[in-house]
């Protein structure tokens, strides 16, 4: 079969004769047939679906960017939220903390106690971290954090009765309260054991927020090489576009 193309008939006429013997055919699906692929061709041609496929293109990458962000703004923020309370934490770990020191009274008597203020001290800001962290996992849509968020709690409820008994109350919001009058009249021993040792509320609750910190990490890394591996496959969509 031979088309003749130059002459006086112009592109559409010629596809248009093409595309007429093959229309016209019986069933539901004739009218989705060849004369839609024609209208395809004339989009392609005019540059409608490269500007369409930009915009699809340029809008998918968007949302990826904005996904990760989002991903990596609420994992460091879970990261460094679990540092301080780790780090606070290991102070109050730390034996040093609870040598007794030499204290001199007005009468002029020395004796060997506890140094409440520095104890005192390394509790408030263990408490300050914890609740930040608290305050933040609630805002949290993790899934795994959560998950390791929910049993922290969990374990703190196991020391509720311990806790309180040197001033620190759990209070309905998960959250740590300190009763500084309470601690003053606590025995520092028991003090002393709630925050050492391998079977101390300490020791357990630094367990869990370290957990989170590795899930924080390990999340934040898992999605930067998901967006790497994405980010390609535009570049690849975008150069497949730039040719039409």
């Amino acid at each position: 079969m031979n088309f003749n193309v130059n002459g006086s008939s112009n592109t559409y006429d010629y596809m248009n004769s093409f595309f007429s013997g093959l229309n016209g055919t019986s069933g539901s699906n004739s009218s989705a047939g060849p004369s839609s692929l024609l209208g395809d061709w004339y989009s392609v041609q005019n540059g409608t679906y490269l500007k369409v496929a930009k915009k699809f293109y340029s809008s998918e990458a968007a949302k990826e960017i904005q996904s990760k962000d989002a991903v990596d703004k609420e994992m460091q923020m879970a990261k460094e939220s679990a540092e301080a309370a780790i780090s606070s934490l290991g102070k109050l770990m730390n034996d040093d903390l609870y040598k007794k020191v030499s204290k001199t009274d007005e009468a002029g008597n020395k004796t060997l106690d506890y140094d409440k203020d520095a104890i005192l001290k390394n509790v408030k800001s263990y408490i300050k971290d914890y609740n930040s962290l608290i305050e933040n996992l609630g805002e949290m849509e993790d899934t795994a954090s959560l998950k390791t968020g929910v049993r922290l709690v969990k374990q703190a409820d196991v020391y509720e009765g311990a806790l309180a008994r040197v001033g620190i109350k759990i209070t309905s919001d998960n959250k740590l309260e300190l009763d500084e009058e309470a601690f003053g009249k606590a025995s520092m021993k028991e003090v002393e054991s709630l925050f050492t040792g391998s079977v101390s509320y300490a020791k357990n609750m630094q367990t869990k927020v370290m957990q989170l910190y590795s899930q924080a990490s390990n999340k934040m890394n898992s999605v930067n090489g998901l967006y790497s591996a994405g980010a390609k496959q535009i570049s690849v969509d975008s150069m497949f576009d730039s040719m039409l």
